[in-house]
C-alpha cells in the first residue's frame, strides 16, 4: 500500500511511501492513501503585507495558489471517487487574501492612487465537499460516535488527538463529536467507488530535530498510531468490497427504484436546508460582528465603523501605512475619520489627532474635509451603566470651532440599526453628520434598537 503525505508530518513508511507538498507535481494517483495537513500546506505561500486581520500574498503568489487549489481539487475529486483515500487533517479556515488581476485608479494627476484588488481564498476550498465549513476551536475532550475501523481507531488513540476545528455539518457520518457537543471534529465519507473522503483531528506528536537540524526524532507512538490508522483503513475498504461490474447498473428492482428515489429527494432536502442553515450562521455572526460597534477596538471596530460610513453611502479608503485616519468620499464631500475604542471617555488629544488628519487631507488635495471623530465610549460598562458624559465638556468648544462631528459608538450602532429598517435615513443621517459641528443630536436611545435578557423564575 503506497502512502502519499502532502505536508503531513510524521510520515513513517518504505520506499514506497512519498512526503511531499501541496504544491508539487507530484499525482495523488499514483497512491493508495493520501494524507493532507492544509495548516502546514499553507505556510509554503509567502506573503508581503497584512490586509482586514490575514496575510495577503504577492501577484505572483497569489496566482500559484489559486492554481494550486484549483488543481489540487480537481485531483482530490477524481481520487476519491476512483475508489481511493484522502485523509484531511481538519483545521481552522487557512485564508489568504489574493490578488485578483484588478487594479482600480482614483483621482487624477499627482493625486491619483492605483488600488490592487484582492480577494479571500482558503486553501482548504481543494476539499471536494461542497458546503463544508471549519470553525477555530481547539481541545482535546473528544467523544467517539458509533461503531467501525476508524472509530475504533479514535478510541485507542484518544490521548493523542487534539481537535483543532470544529464542523458543524461535515461530509458522511459522523464519528466523532466534542464532548457533550454536537459540534464535528471527525467524519468519513464513502462514495460508491469504495473511496474515502475523511476529515480526522490532528494529533499531539511533537517531534524534536538532532544537532545537525537534519531529522526529526518523533515519539514511539507515533509509528504505532500510524500502523492503527492505515489497518482501520484497510479494514473499512474491506467492509465496502462489494462485486457491483458497470453492467449491473442495468437490471434492478421495484424496490430499489423507490428506495433511490428516495434518498435523492431527501438528499435535495438535506442541502437546501444546509443552504438555508449556513445563509443563517452568516447573518448572524455578521449581526453579532455589529455588536463591536459598542463592544469593541482597534481593527473590528475599524471594520464595523467602515461597514456602517459605506451604509450611509460613503466610498471609503483604508489608512495608508503608519496612519489611523480614514478618508470617506460621501458623494463629493470629502471627510476623514478617526476611530477610537477606550474604556472611559474620549479625550482631546483624540480630536487634536483628527484635526492633524484633516490638515494632513488639505494638504494633499488643496480640497477642505469634514472631520468626524467616531469613539466607542466606556467599552467595558454594560450598556446600561454608561452614564458619565462620553465627550467632555473641555473638548466640545475645541471641535465645534473645528466644525468636527463627534459621534459614539453606540450611536452609531444605533444610526446603522436605523438605517437597515428604513435605508432612506441614509441620506438623513449622512447629512446630519456632514453638518454637525460638535456633538450629534437627536439619535435615538439605543433601548429602542437593542433589548436586555432578563433572567428569573416565572
Amino acid at each position: 500500500m503506497r502512502i502519499l503525505s502532502l505536508d503531513y508530518e510524521p510520515l513513517f513508511g518504505d520506499e514506497y511511501d512519498t512526503a511531499s507538498t501541496f504544491e508539487s507535481d507530484i499525482s495523488v494517483f499514483d497512491y493508495d492513501i493520501v494524507i493532507w495537513d492544509p495548516e502546514a500546506s499553507i505556510q509554503g505561500y509567502s506573503y508581503y503585507d497584512h490586509y482586514q486581520g490575514l496575510p495577503s500574498l504577492t501577484d505572483q503568489e497569489s496566482a500559484r495558489l489559486k492554481a494550486d487549489v484549483d488543481r489540487r481539487r480537481a485531483e482530490f475529486r477524481e481520487y476519491v471517487e476512483s475508489g481511493r483515500t484522502l485523509i484531511v487533517v481538519a483545521r481552522p479556515p487557512q485564508t489568504r487574501f489574493v490578488a485578483t488581476g484588478e487594479v482600480r485608479t482614483s483621482g487624477t494627476g499627482r493625486n491619483a492612487t492605483r488600488v490592487r484588488v484582492v480577494a479571500q481564498l482558503d486553501i482548504m476550498s481543494a476539499i471536494p465537499a461542497p458546503g463544508i465549513s471549519f470553525t477555530r476551536a481547539s481541545g482535546d475532550r473528544i467523544s467517539v460516535v458509533g461503531r467501525g475501523p476508524l472509530q475504533d481507531h479514535l478510541r485507542v488513540n484518544a490521548k493523542h488527538l487534539r481537535y483543532a476545528a470544529t464542523m458543524a455539518s461535515a461530509p458522511g457520518s459522523t464519528i466523532a463529536t466534542v464532548t457533550g457537543m454536537d459540534r464535528i471534529v471527525a467524519s468519513v465519507l464513502r462514495t460508491k467507488a469504495g473511496g474515502t473522503l475523511a476529515m480526522m483531528p490532528p494529533t499531539s506528536f511533537k517531534g524534536e530535530w538532532d544537532e545537525d537540524g537534519e531529522n526529526q526524532d518523533w515519539p514511539d507512538e507515533a509509528p504505532a498510531f500510524q500502523v492503527s490508522l492505515i489497518d482501520a483503513l484497510i479494514a473499512l475498504d474491506g467492509l465496502g468490497e462489494v462485486e457491483r461490474p458497470v453492467w449491473a447498473d442495468r437490471f434492478t428492482t421495484q424496490n430499489q427504484v423507490g428506495i433511490r428515489a428516495a434518498v435523492v429527494k431527501q438528499e435535495a432536502a438535506i442541502e437546501r436546508a444546509r443552504k438555508k442553515l449556513s445563509a443563517l450562521q452568516a447573518e448572524r455572526d455578521a449581526a453579532d460582528l455589529r455588536d463591536q460597534l459598542y463592544l469593541g477596538s482597534g481593527r473590528v471596530l475599524e471594520l464595523q465603523v467602515k461597514d456602517v460610513l459605506q451604509l450611509l453611502g460613503g466610498e471609503v479608503s483604508e489608512p495608508e501605512p503608519n496612519r489611523d485616519d480614514w478618508r470617506v468620499d460621501f458623494d463629493g464631500t470629502p471627510a476623514v475619520v478617526e476611530i477610537k475604542g477606550v474604556t472611559k471617555s474620549a479625550a482631546e488629544k483624540h480630536a487634536a489627532q483628527l484635526e492633524k488628519w484633516v490638515a494632513g487631507a488639505l494638504a494633499d488635495t488643496e480640497t477642505a474635509h469634514k472631520g468626524i471623530l467616531i469613539v466607542n465610549t466606556w467599552r467595558d460598562l454594560p450598556l446600561d451603566e454608561r452614564t458619565d458624559e462620553d465627550f467632555p465638556a473641555q473638548m466640545i468648544p475645541y471641535s465645534t470651532g473645528r466644525k468636527h462631528a463627534l459621534i459614539t459608538g453606540l450611536e452609531l450602532f444605533v444610526i446603522a440599526a436605523d438605517i437597515e429598517a428604513d435605508p432612506k435615513k441614509a441620506k438623513y443621517w449622512r447629512d446630519k453628520a456632514l453638518s454637525t459641528s460638535g456633538r450629534l443630536t437627536d439619535v435615538p436611545d439605543w433601548r429602542g434598537f437593542i433589548q436586555e435578557i432578563t433572567t428569573g423564575n416565572s
